[in-house]
């Protein structure tokens, strides 16, 4: 490799990490940003309710906000089934200064209502204080209706016509927090450039000097054998569709085709609760399909060229990397059924759906990882091929692909958040579906799963490839 290529490498691998730095400060949005408040209250279940709140009762909540960017206030009432009239207002106070109110009319409340307030913008600077909820009614008596609370909340008190209540109204507070990664987003960067053109530099002097370079001799490698690895990549898709009379149609066919099945089998089920539930379906099923096709490859990868290992020196890790990039060609051929699908289906493809690809890079990391850790234990252990087919039937089933991530119960969420593939598909979803950026740290956590994934089956597979001879 000369010192051109390998400078022109380097080159544009700052340019790409440049250009994406730049254009994620823009896709990213507020959520880059912002992020919801960790302070934000939530409502409590009912389980009692005021006296009637009539003309010159007044009710009234404090509490301590912890919430940066107020943005909606929510409060619950019920009519007990009584003919109400007048109105009832809402409002949100820091000490005498009205800082929103809302004005119901009683007469078009249903049986339980929660009146939301919303400012024209976040109510922003009342971190730590001492708000208040108060609520004024104009209804006569047996016309009115009752506010509904919690009585065991320890701690808790309001008041209600001038005596003080045990426990809480039934209401919510939710807003954002600044997030700092958007404050010095771009001293951020700034670092990261400095530290990725400093180890660059140091790889391009260690080349000139003679000296080993780990990054310098993969890239050689690559560019060494860059023949091989196209000729292994032309071989695979061939074989793929060889004696096929609709070739690689398949690749669109595909995923169209498990997606119809999927849909009428699950979507009395869940499409009702899922945004654009075919999309939804589609993006699930197009990357669990990569993620499967990818690993069952490599698996085999090295032990399927066990002859050419044996009689011709090629650095082994070339044959899970060519499987990866064939799968990768099919996963590039079934998102355009996708895109296709999210037109027709009349998704809305916001600027932000190109961080999707972002998603879609991790994934394929993470699953070269886990290909190169399969094709080492393949050479010694032959029953993995069988067990690694049952595995990712468990793990299919246990990725929110037909369905939605909400309707698992909140004590195995945890379990469901260890799993690397819910946060690269639900992301990726979040941007193709939402048009919106995930929050900051999705991208990290994608980003660790990948480079972890990667660096443990690196790891593996150099440490006994020297052994693969003695078993193939």
């Amino acid at each position: 490799m000369t010192k051109e290529n390998l400078k022109k490498v380097f080159l544009i691998t700052f340019f790409i990490f440049t250009v994406f730095s730049v254009s994620f400060y823009f896709l990213g949005g507020d959520q880059l940003k912002y992020r919801n408040s960790s302070g934000n209250i939530s409502m409590p279940d009912a389980d009692s309710a005021t006296e009637e709140i009539i003309a010159g009762t007044i009710v009234m909540q404090p509490f301590v906000n912890r919430v940066e960017d107020i943005e909606e206030m929510s409060v619950s009432f019920a009519k007990l089934y009584k003919d109400t009239q007048g109105k009832i207002t809402v409002f949100l106070y820091d000490n005498e200064e009205l800082l929103m109110k809302r004005t119901v009319d009683l007469s078009d409340m249903n049986e339980t209502e929660t009146v939301i307030l919303r400012p024209d913008e976040p109510i922003s600077g009342r971190k730590g204080h001492m708000l208040a909820i108060r609520i004024y009614a104009t209804s006569e008596a047996d016309q009115g209706v009752v506010a509904l609370m919690r009585k065991d909340m320890p701690g808790s008190k309001f008041m209600f016509d001038e005596k003080m209540i045990d426990g809480t109204l039934c209401f919510s507070l939710t807003g954002r927090d600044e997030n700092y990664l958007g404050k010095y987003y771009w001293y951020i960067v700034a670092v990261m450039e400095l530290l990725l053109g400093g180890l660059l530099l140091k790889s391009y002097s260690d080349y000139l000097n003679n000296r080993s370079n780990l990054i310098v001799r993969a890239i050689a490698a690559v560019y060494h054998y860059k023949f091989l690895i196209s000729q292994l990549v032309i071989r695979d898709f061939k074989s793929k569709y060889k004696r096929s009379i609709l070739g690689v149609f398949w690749s669109f066919l595909n995923p169209l085709m498990t997606m119809t099945v999927q849909f009428l089998v699950f979507s009395t089920f869940f499409s009702s609760d899922t945004k654009n539930y075919p999309v939804y379906l589609l993006s699930g099923v197009v990357c669990f399909s990569f993620f499967n096709e990818c690993t069952t490859m490599c698996l085999s990868s090295v032990s399927g060229n066990a002859r050419l290992i044996t009689k011709v020196y090629i650095p082994k890790y070339i044959f899970p990397l060519a499987r990866t990039i064939s799968s990768t060609v099919n996963l590039g051929i079934s998102l355009v059924p996708l895109l296709l699908a999210c037109l027709v289906l009349g998704t809305v493809l916001k600027p932000q759906a190109i961080l999707f690809l972002y998603f879609v890079i991790c994934l394929i990391v993470f699953s070269l990882g886990i290909g190169l850790f399969l094709s080492a234990l393949m050479v010694f252990f032959r029953d993995i091929q069988f067990l690694w087919t049952v595995f990712t039937q468990i793990w299919m089933y246990a990725t929110p692909i037909f369905y939605p991530a909400e309707i698992i119960p909140e004590r195995f969420k945890f379990i469901v958040r260890l799993n690397p593939l819910y946060h690269f598909i639900g992301n990726a979803r979040t941007c193709l579906i939402n048009g919106i950026s995930p929050e900051p740290r999705a991208y990290i956590f994608c980003l660790l799963f990948a480079l972890v994934s990667l660096a443990i089956g690196a790891y593996t597979f150099k440490k006994t490839q020297d052994k693969f001879a003695l078993y193939l």
